[in-house]
């Protein structure tokens, strides 16, 4: 198949890649100034396995399943710290809900009104700020760009 499409991957295999993953997590962790705790590891691995964008409380209850010591206040203090050292991006939806995200290149989101999707876009030409870019004399830290609409799922499901 090409790229190697519907290959499983052997156990060998995915356990090396998670050994990566974990030294990687370490390093950037480290590189910040934080502490890699098993906690914080796992806060790390969830996001960068998992990019949906999830709220501290998705993230809490997918741990929690796994690890049942996990505090939520442990969710809640990790994230804070790891978005104060810029590790992670927090999203303000309109919702009143903080979505976090490991990717912290440019990018655009888009919101689905219909099914509550929330996922990544490309950013062809939708950013043309970065971060300490300069407008009319003010300092820009940060820039969040959140499109709403009816994703290509549900107007397909329109159609049919």
């Amino acid at each position: 198949m090409p790229g190697g499409e519907g290959r499983e991957i052997p156990e060998m295999e995915r356990k090396k890649m998670r050994t990566e993953l974990v030294k990687e997590i370490c390093r950037r962790l480290e590189e910040v100034g934080i502490r890699p705790t098993h906690q914080r590891i796992e806060v790390m691995k969830y996001l960068t396995e998992n990019r949906v964008h999830p709220t501290a409380e998705m993230i809490y209850s997918q741990l929690k399943a796994v690890i049942p010591t996990f505090s939520k206040t442990t969710v809640y203090n990790t994230l804070k710290l790891l978005e104060e050292k810029g590790v992670v991006s927090a999203l303000a939806t309109d919702e009143d809900q903080i979505r976090y995200e490991v990717d912290l290149t440019p990018h655009a989101h888009f919101k689905c009104v219909k099914c509550g999707a929330f996922f990544d876009l490309g950013h062809a030409g939708v950013l043309s700020l970065e971060k300490e870019d300069e407008i009319e004399g003010n300092l820009v830290r940060e820039v969040q760009v959140v499109m709403k609409g009816i994703c290509r799922h549900c107007r397909a499901e329109r159609v049919n």
